[in-house]
């Protein structure tokens, strides 16, 4: 099977062309990003592709000077050889890192992706092409192992992923500098490419060629590891994802999620683990820096006691609050709010929902409802500023017809409201008397009786739900 022949293969093998139009293709003028285009300028026809649906995209990254503008104009003559669209970037990355506060390496990528993903834009039916090979998942298996990733970080680099495909994968770089061999094709050399100064380039110069000599196929025996990691990750990985959804709930203003402390002590722990994992990830919005010293932090959570917590990456905090383990982002915007109550209408509660009041008169009224989220008061027994507020010191709430009262803090204990949300919960309060504490407990005084005349009816909804 010669090159073209295994790497049509590959590609059938993970479907990385059905359905698609049109390719991005990374190219920086090195040998793997050449053979690829060339590859693939190659196989387009076979999978209905033309080649002006064909798109070689370059970054110049502005940090190798001369080499970097011989990069730039050797992929656009290449291109034009071709016959492919050219697209050039150009990026001061240095500058660009600063601004992001992050490595050079990283704002790079980041901003290789965000280019290519304004091409592939043009027609969501094109897919991304990069150039990683065997080589390159053997690097990022062993960077994540440095790193403290778990089975994850053991997957190294996907097949696909959404909309990238990586035709290459399962090559190695002698595979590919035999087919430009072949091809009597040229490429350029990067020259950062021989420093030691990147993480990465230590691992090529120094790890592996150690590895490779204690066992000659080392880099193909990670890749096979690598592989089976990543089945089993799968596997996991989806039936964690049935847990986070199934077994807990989002709040918008908190950016939290609850999980349910009983279902998930029922599953393996490697299971467990995994749904810690996701929940972080999914309040964090990202996976870096996430690692098993945090899930295994989190994970001790639950055989603690109430209100324990601990400090995970970007403001991250988890805490166990009652039955509930919460994972929240500490460093969300908890607006107070003050809305008062001018008549009917419905009143938008920042962050939280909206509270639609009715009156009505007690005639009109053939039942009492009994919902959590619709309540119905005596509105002649209404008096002073009327409005629906974030808590404050001193709310209380009466809880019989004998004139009991209790505190709303203590409502909230009873309740088992965890106190990271306590602070902007709804409540519909005049002055410090606390006429509804949504979706809790309503004050007794207010009830409809036989005297009742007028009717106030009160019906809330939470954000991003079509009813309570």
């Amino acid at each position: 099977m010669n090159f073209i022949e295994k790497t049509k293969k590959y590609i059938d093998e993970y479907n990385m062309l059905s359905d698609t139009e049109g390719l991005v293709v990374g190219i920086s003028g090195g040998a793997d990003s050449v053979c690829l285009m060339l590859a693939l300028c190659r196989l387009a026809g076979d999978y209905g592709i033309k080649k002006e649906h064909i798109y070689g995209v370059h970054i110049n990254h502005m940090l190798r000077g001369t080499e970097a503008d011989r990069d730039e104009l050797f992929v656009k003559e290449l291109c034009s050889r071709l016959e492919v669209c050219c697209v050039v970037f150009k990026k001061d990355i240095s500058a660009y890192a600063k601004e992001l506060g992050c490595s050079v390496e990283e704002a790079g990528r980041a901003y290789r992706y965000m280019c290519f993903e304004d091409i592939r834009k043009k027609n969501k039916k094109y897919k991304i092409a990069v150039a990683h090979n065997k080589g390159d998942m053997a690097e990022t298996v062993i960077f994540n192992i440095l790193r403290g990733s778990g089975l994850k970080g053991l997957s190294g680099i996907a097949p696909v992923r959404d909309n990238i495909i990586r035709p290459l994968l399962d090559s190695t770089r002698n595979e590919i500098e035999a087919y430009l061999d072949e091809c009597n094709q040229g490429f350029c050399n990067d020259s950062t490419n021989d420093s030691t100064h990147y993480d990465r380039n230590k691992i090529r110069h120094n790890i592996i060629p150690q590895m490779e000599a204690i066992n000659s196929n080392a880099i193909s025996h990670i890749c096979d590891v690598a592989e089976e990691a990543q089945k089993s990750y799968r596997f996991i990985h989806d039936e964690a994802l049935k847990h986070v959804v199934e077994k807990s709930a989002n709040n918008n203003l908190e950016k939290s999620i609850s999980i349910d402390i009983e279902n998930i002590q029922k599953e393996d722990i490697v299971l467990l683990e995994h749904i810690v994992r996701e929940a972080i990830i999914e309040v964090a919005g990202k996976q870096k820096d996430i690692n098993r010293k945090h899930i295994n932090s989190v994970v001790d959570l639950i055989y603690n006691e109430t209100g324990k917590q601990v400090i995970l990456p970007y403001n991250i905090v988890a805490r166990k609050s009652y039955d509930k383990l919460m994972i929240s982002n500490e460093a969300a915007d908890r607006q107070r709010y003050d809305i008062e109550i001018s008549g009917q209408g419905t009143y938008a509660v920042p962050g939280h929902g909206s509270l639609t009041v009715t009156c009505l008169k007690k005639d009109d009224i053939t039942e009492v409802s009994k919902k959590i989220y619709t309540k119905m008061v005596d509105y002649g027994k209404i008096h002073g500023k009327f409005c629906i507020r974030a808590p404050e010191a001193g709310d209380y709430i009466i809880i019989d017809g004998m004139g009991n009262s209790k505190k709303l803090s203590r409502v909230f204990i009873d309740s088992k409201i965890d106190r990271n949300l306590r602070d902007t919960w709804p409540v519909v309060a005049c002055g410090s008397e606390i006429i509804w504490a949504v979706g809790l407990r309503y004050n007794a005084d207010y009830k409809i009786d036989d005297d009742t005349q007028d009717v106030l009816c009160m019906e809330y909804k939470r954000e991003g739900e079509e009813n309570g």
